[in-house]
């Protein structure tokens, strides 16, 4: 098998990409004069700023789909897919933020930053991805794609908006400069225009809409681009191989304490499950060719074998800490996550067994069938995870107040501050549930921690209370 090209429909895709260039600049351009105008009209002057940062996000998600998936002869299709993906990515926009406007100093922000920083980002990618392989298909919005397009899509994509990024960030990073220069020669004008907002949004909002666009036109480069990144994960799936094997016999030898002894042991299991498991599809690319040679099979199997074994340390990890200590949302999250990279571990088994069928004129078949399921399912998990349907805060106060009704750990060393300034109103709820624990052993000392946590003022006061002698002293 060898390292995979640009297929035959994406030939003209180059000519495509030039006719985009103005219609790129202008909806950078006018998607940036919105942004200036949600910020200085509506976010400034309201207090139910949620809305506006909701409203914000909808129409640069929407502005970012449209200019990755429209193509010739798709402008309605293309624009109606990015609509929903905008319209999809609202409801945990607003509820993230919603929730987070109302007290922030008493919720726990990881939910929020996971949401923005990586779910989010990760679920419009898959998204649009999805989306544009479907068109591949035909006219139908939601056509089922081919796993072909799907993997050229999914490894191009990010390409584009890297090379994007890059050439905006140059073009901002010049445009100081020259400001500068023409300052130091006592022309203050653009120095101070480039400060502007209602200058500087629109002029980011069209050179990344324009970078976009000259980005997508750049097949050459891309494809470069896209042999470089297939050659090195041939060369790091032999390297991942040997660290399986090394790490297996360490396993087997040593047990599983050398794993736990060290700091966030399901983080690293994850984080390594996670880069195989993109390692895995560098090699098996579309899933249109034969087996590799023997010196890349072999080692790609091995990996193969290294993904349940990761997936279940990292679980068992997660329920020690929770049994322990009650799920919290990042607990909660990483939980969630790690289900994903378990599931995945099924579609490695699924290749595994085709395996069987050792001089099979496809390679692992079902792989490819099984990676689309895979993100959707991602999808419909981060999507989730950021809604009211999987409240992170809400479960977490469940968690924790089971930790205690059900005397798994003693009231007093339960952190009860933690319920009150972490988990927002859910644990405010969760406090008035346990004050009515009456004939719990331990009820006296529940109502103590309770009201000691309710008379802090913050809760590093709660962990750190100010001794009464040092008050009378100071």
């Amino acid at each position: 098998m060898g390292i995979s090209g640009t297929p035959d429909n994406q030939v003209g895709s180059a000519e495509t990409a030039r006719g985009l260039a103005l219609t790129g600049l202008v909806i950078g351009l006018l998607t940036g004069g919105i942004s200036y105008g949600i910020g200085e009209y509506w976010i400034d002057d309201h207090d139910e700023r949620f809305l506006a940062f909701t409203t914000l996000l909808f129409i640069v998600t929407t502005a970012f789909s449209y200019l990755l998936l429209t193509e010739a002869g798709q402008i309605a299709r293309a624009g109606l897919g990015a609509f929903l993906i905008g319209v999809i990515m609202t409801g945990p926009d607003y509820f993230i933020f919603s929730t987070l406007a109302v007290e922030t100093d008493n919720y726990d922000p990881f939910p929020g930053m996971f949401w923005l920083f990586v779910g989010r980002g990760l679920a419009v990618f898959l998204l649009i991805v999805l989306l544009k392989a479907g068109f591949e298909r035909g006219s139908s919005l939601f056509a089922f794609p081919f796993y072909k397009d799907v993997f050229f899509h999914g490894l191009t994509l990010p390409l584009i908006t890297g090379g994007a990024k890059l050439f905006a960030g140059l073009s901002l990073l010049l445009l100081f400069a020259w400001a500068y220069l023409l300052k130091q020669m006592d022309v203050d004008f653009f120095h101070r225009l480039f400060k502007e907002g209602w200058f500087l949004l629109p002029f980011l909002g069209a050179i990344g809409g324009l970078s976009i666009a000259l980005m997508r036109s750049q097949q050459s480069v891309l494809n470069a681009l896209r042999y470089v990144l297939l050659l090195f994960c041939r060369i790091l799936m032999v390297i991942t191989a040997l660290f399986t094997i090394t790490l297996l016999l360490v396993l087997a030898t040593k047990g599983v304490g050398v794993v736990f002894d060290r700091p966030y042991p399901s983080i690293w299991m994850m984080v390594l499950a996670i880069a195989g498991m993109l390692i895995f599809n560098g090699v098996y690319q579309n899933g249109q060719g034969a087996a590799p040679p023997i010196w890349l099979r072999l080692p790609t199997l091995i990996t193969l074998l290294g993904f349940p074994v990761y997936s279940g340390l990292a679980f068992y990890a997660f329920g020690l800490r929770i049994d322990e200590y009650g799920l919290t949302p990042p607990r909660l999250t990483g939980l969630v996550i790690n289900g994903l990279v378990a599931a995945y571990s099924f579609v490695c088994l699924a290749g595994l067994v085709t395996e069987l069928n050792w001089r099979g004129k496809k390679w692992m078949p079902l792989v490819g069938r099984l990676n689309i399921l895979m993100a959707c399912l991602w999808v419909i998990v981060l999507v989730g995870l950021a809604s009211p349907i999987a409240n992170p805060w809400a479960i977490s106060a469940q968690s924790q107040y089971r930790l205690i009704a059900e005397q798994k750990i003693s009231a007093d060393d339960f952190d009860y501050g933690y319920l009150r300034f972490k988990l927002g109103r859910p644990g405010d709820r969760a406090l008035e549930k346990l004050l009515k624990l009456d004939n719990h052993p331990e009820a006296a000392a529940i109502r103590d921690g309770i009201s000691r946590a309710r008379s802090a003022e913050s809760y590093y006061r709660y962990k750190t209370p100010i001794v009464p002698e040092l008050q009378e002293a100071n």
